[in-house]
């Protein structure tokens, strides 16, 4: 149902848009059951890359503590982002589809079964069960007390631990990056819809496989007609209002300035 809005209600918002905007910042007339309110917002920093895809298949070159360290890591890193893994989703079937139906008249018997091995393995093999397996297993309880007191080998491991470390202050937080997924183009009935943050950050199995590069290609399409969603933080305007808005809360920033960081050391 359409809330009417009056036109001394607009006059009100145009104003307050005035100023809002002046500072910077944005402001939009929403509608919660009802009762319309006013809502400042404004938009977080993204990091380096345009998606955050973090890779796990460089896990399978562990040995099998660092090995249950790491899914570890992951499997509560996620679940406390809401950060989901590309199985069984809408674009992950499309882009298997497309490696088993499409056109590839010109490869030879090699290229062939590398293709269906690929293709198996994301089906039902090796790439799903990993990805399913940082999913479902958590090995340690106390995460922290294990990345402190393992043993490095060589100056990976001492770069990764390091990396874990840093990355525990997105783990038992209080916000989640998915928290920020604000759309200020919010349509009830909209002609498309905008690619949300679970779209954009993701856990796959190798950044640099042909099935990843489908599934960038089926982002970068699909976003042609859309708009991405960008992490923000909202300030519900009301008259009990007694502080000013401000983005004094750096988790996106600082969730993409540790990303970046661990993207680039694990590719």
């Amino acid at each position: 149902m359409n809330t009417v809005v009056s036109e001394g209600i607009v006059n009100l918002y145009n104003e307050m848009n005035d100023l809002v905007n002046k500072s910077g910042m944005y402001l939009n007339l929403e509608d919660d059951n009802g009762c319309l309110y006013f809502n400042v917002w404004n938009t977080h920093t993204w990091g380096e890359y345009t998606l955050y895809y973090f890779p796990v298949k460089f896990v399978e070159e562990l040995n099998p503590t660092l090995r249950r360290i790491v899914i570890t890591f992951y499997h509560d890193f996620m679940k406390e982002n809401g950060i989901t893994t590309i199985n069984d989703e809408a674009d992950m079937d499309w882009a298997i589809d497309m490696l088993t139906e499409g056109c590839y008249e010109d490869e030879d018997a090699k290229e062939r079964r590398a293709r269906e091995k690929l293709v198996k393995s994301y089906k039902d093999g090796r790439a799903y069960k990993l990805l399913d397996r940082v999913w479902r297993k958590s090995y340690y309880k106390n995460l922290p007390k294990a990345i402190e007191e393992y043993e490095c080998k060589n100056g990976f491991e001492q770069g990764l631990i390091e990396l874990l470390r840093r990355g525990l202050e997105f783990i038992k937080t209080e916000k989640a990056i998915m928290y920020y997924g604000y759309d200020p183009f919010y349509d009830e009935e909209p002609d498309y819809l905008p690619m949300t943050l679970e779209q954009q950050i993701r856990v796959v199995y190798d950044s640099d496989d042909i099935m990843t590069e489908h599934l960038i290609d089926f982002y970068n399409s699909s976003r042609q007609e859309s708009y991405d969603i960008i992490p923000a933080s909202t300030f519900a305007v009301s008259p009990k209002t007694d502080k000013v808005f401000t983005l004094e809360d750096t988790y996106p920033e600082r969730f993409f300035k540790w990303a970046d960081d661990f993207i680039h050391y694990i590719r």
